[in-house]
């Protein structure tokens, strides 16, 4: 059974256990309670009561002197205790009964959870807990009246409700201004750390007054504060369990503002959506602190938490219309996806990614759009009246040409310039210039002109009913926007302009393939050109920065693929983004081309072949097919070839070299002159048939084409791979026999005493290189990093010999 302080805010804690132990005259209550107030004491300062004991008994024998154990207790603990508990703890821990006192035992009971003898099936009541949180033992300020009293428990269950219904943690939130976990803050930073409803200035200080801590005056404790809100939070759900079986109390539940009007989903985005742009709300900011890893998905406690944080106020959302949002917004696994309504909210009157088009004119709303209309609720009788109250006033004004706003101008500027004032100042002002009608024609015509969130009347839009030269709010048609208009103008003179490229003829197929030859021959990261141009990693482009690209990547250069102007048009309206025309999927490109090194995401498919790379090697343009070489052309290429190839073998004729001498830059192609003159220098003899033949065969548009030419005449030999060859050697190898010992030592002390004489002779120190290989110094090593150690030492020692010493 835990003492607690908290009921008693005026009494002193050592003062009030005090009295309470001396009050009993049983010696076992007395002793408990004697513990029972150190160990409260013990675990409210976080201390540990043991280490203590530890100084004066350095022998760590568990016993210390009764003037050592009472040092302990009033030095560290800073204790009080009367003669009759100090006698009575002294009686207790005498176990030897010479005057030594047995801390440990002591200690034991102090920090024990349960009592040793409450054997019960219910132990949590009679548990040896610490207060409910760090210091909360320490008493709050009392108060006084009972209206006090009254008026703080209805704002403390104000503030529960309103954390339960949000699922806010107060006490998490006020913890990160309390950096040295002392439990309490400053007043400044308990204001700021508040996150309940709107409260008064009074009903805070109420709270600060309550809360402060009478020691230190400027801190507040907010571990009570937290330990209060707890309470009511818990009395409120059994309240609530109760009444619902019974079913006799139906009180509506604090929080949760019933009003006869329900909206649509879609006039409550509508206010947001004003809200959002009138007041300039970042309303994404609010979303993402309960968002880390930015998935886009949040519970539905942090939507409806971060929604009223953001624009309930300035919406003038109720919860009934934060449930109906909660509820459009539901997925089927309950969690909330705030991403679409984020941008919804924050795109209403812009266009997104605005920086990537210069050229589009954001819509505004006009003015008077979305400024409070008037009430229209009213029923037609209602209205009626309205009109006849309002011609009676018109016609008093004229009369005695009056200017009303001014008389109502100085009720704004309480609240800033918003064009409103209460009932009671509009009434004022009407009975000030003798144009009030009857009562229940001021109450209609209030209706009228009241807003239905604040209660406020509109007296602007009054005066503007009223005089004729007065306007208030001026909602401009749609006709005045003629930005519009001239846009699509200009974008249909722009469409005259472009030129319509055909490409019908392209063949798309051949040319992917030529694009990824040419990626592959010259490995090319087609990736890392397409990524300066998209800093923000979308994955697309406009159209003319991928046609850069393209250029950069050697496509439309002379010593890459010279691509037309229909090839790329082709290319541009295979990879257009399907919902923004002027956007191109590079990602997809990239993807396409760069599958000629690897396939994607290889690591969730491990049974699938990749192809070799050569499949994805094109010839170059213009190489002729020998499936459509006429007859005789292939029979004159064939004797050329032939007697070229018998020629260069006999004679070990060098025909590579002349070509290399004509191709500086190695490309693999030379003129069809230089080819004549390599055939010149090598001394091979053609006719003019042969020549025509060979040139047919092997010209294309980059020139005679060498290196094929070569493959014909000294045909490379395949190698054999060399890794089968030292796998067979090494096989081989393991297979010799070991060679027999010659005479090896038998016996233990033979082999110490051949070893005894290596280190005389060689002033070899053995323990130095034993020493390397432990590095934990622990006297051990295994066989193989025994013989790793002494094979540095050249100690001429036999494998038996080895296996002898280590045996």
């Amino acid at each position: 059974m835990v003492v607690s302080v908290e009921s008693l805010p005026n009494c002193n804690p050592n003062t009030f256990t005090t009295t309470l132990m001396t009050s009993s005259g049983d010696p076992q209550t007395i002793l408990r309670l004697a513990e029972e107030k150190i160990r409260v004491k013990t675990i409210a300062l976080g201390l540990r009561i043991t280490e203590f004991f530890h100084d004066f008994d350095r022998l760590r024998s568990g016993f210390v002197t009764a003037s050592q154990f009472k040092r302990c207790l009033d030095t560290n603990l800073r204790l009080l205790l009367s003669p009759e508990e100090e006698e009575l703890l002294f009686r207790k821990y005498d176990i030897k009964h010479d005057g030594t006192i047995c801390y440990r035992e002591f200690c034991d009971v102090i920090n024990r959870k349960y009592p040793e003898t409450k054997i019960t099936p219910y132990p949590e009541n009679f548990t040896n807990a610490a207060p409910p949180y760090l210091n909360s033992w320490r008493s709050t300020r009392h108060i006084g009246t009972q209206d006090e009293s009254e008026r703080l428990r209805n704002v403390l269950q104000r503030i529960a409700t309103y954390c339960k219904q949000r699922g806010i943690d107060v006490l998490t939130t006020m913890e990160q201004y309390d950096k040295h976990q002392m439990g309490e803050i400053t007043d400044s930073q308990f204001y700021r750390a508040f996150v309940g409803p709107q409260l008064t200035e009074a009903e805070m200080t109420l709270l600060r007054d309550k809360y402060s801590d009478p020691g230190k005056p400027g801190l507040i404790n907010y571990l009570n504060f937290v330990q209060d809100l707890n309470a009511l939070s818990r009395t409120n759900e059994t309240t609530f369990l109760k009444t619902d079986t019974t079913g006799t109390d139906n009180t509506v539940v604090v929080g949760i503002e019933e009003r006869p009007e329900q909206r649509s989903v879609q006039e409550i985005l509508d206010k947001i959506r004003i809200a959002t742009f009138k007041y300039g709300i970042r309303i994404s900011d609010f979303f993402k602190d309960y968002d880390k890893l930015r998935s886009g998905i949040i519970t539905e406690g942090q939507f409806e938490s971060a929604l009223s944080l953001s624009v309930q106020k300035q919406a003038f959302l109720n919860m009934n219309d934060i449930k109906k949002i909660t509820e459009y917004y539901r997925r089927p696994d309950g969690r909330i996806h705030y991403k679409e309504f984020v941008d919804m909210m924050e795109n209403a009157f812009n266009i997104p990614e605005l920086e990537k088009k210069p050229l589009t004119q954001v819509t505004r709303p006009g003015r008077g759009l979305l400024s409070k209309p008037l009430n229209t609720n009213l029923t037609p009788d209602e209205e009626d009246r309205v009109s006849q109250i309002l011609d009676s006033i018109i016609d008093k004004v004229l009369k005695r040409r009056l200017v009303l706003f001014p008389f109502f101008k100085p009720f704004d500027r309480s609240k800033a310039f918003t064009r409103t004032c209460t009932k009671h100042q509009f009434g004022r002002v009407l009975r000030t210039l003798d144009l009030i009608p009857s009562p229940y024609d001021f109450n209609i015509l209030c209706k009228k002109f009241e807003d239905r969130e604040s209660g406020d009347i509109n007296y602007a839009l009054f005066c503007q009913m009223i005089e004729q030269d007065f306007v208030a709010i001026k909602v401009e048609p749609e006709e005045e926007f003629t930005f519009a208009r001239a846009r699509m103008e200009e974008e249909q003179k722009r469409e005259k302009l472009i030129i319509k490229i055909d490409t019908s003829n392209v063949n798309l197929k051949d040319l992917m393939g030529r694009i990824r030859h040419h990626v592959l021959i010259n490995r090319i990261r087609v990736k890392e050109f397409f990524e300066d141009f998209d800093p923000l990693r979308l994955g697309t482009i406009s159209q003319s920065r991928f046609i850069r690209v393209l250029a950069s990547l050697g496509l439309t250069g002379l010593d890459g693929i010279p691509l037309t102007e229909a090839q790329m048009h082709a290319l541009c309206n295979h990879y257009r983004h399907p919902e923004h025309s002027d956007l191109i999927v590079w990602k997809q490109f990239e993807q396409d081309v760069e599958s000629v090194f690897t396939l994607s995401d290889l690591e969730k498919a491990p049974n699938v072949q990749v192809s070799p790379q050569t499949i994805y090697e094109m010839p170059t343009t213009g190489t002729a097919n020998w499936s459509n070489i006429d007859p005789f052309n292939k029979e004159e290429l064939h004797q050329a070839m032939e007697a070229w190839k018998a020629k260069c073998e006999q004679q070990r004729i060098d025909i590579l070299r002349p070509f290399q001498q004509f191709d500086k830059h190695n490309l693999g192609h030379v003129t069809r002159l230089q080819f004549r003159q390599c055939l010149a220098i090598a001394g091979l003899t053609y006719t003019e048939k042969e020549l025509e033949a060979v040139e047919a065969a092997f010209i294309d548009d980059n020139g005679f084409a060498y290196r094929h030419f070569l493959e014909w005449i000294i045909p490379r030999r395949p190698e054999p791979l060399r890794y089968n060859i030292l796998q067979e050697d090494l096989k081989n190898l393991n297979k010799q026999r070991v060679l027999p010992e010659i005479k090896p030592v038998t016996s233990i002390q033979d082999v110490l005493q051949k070893i005894k004489g290596q280190v005389f002779r060689r002033r070899i120190r053995l323990y130095e290189w034993l020493k390397d290989h432990d590095k934990l110094n622990s006297g051990r090593m295994s066989f193989d990093t025994f013989r790793r150690a002494l094979n540095p030492c050249q100690l001429e020692l036999l494998e038996s010999e080895l296996s002898l010493l280590e045996d």
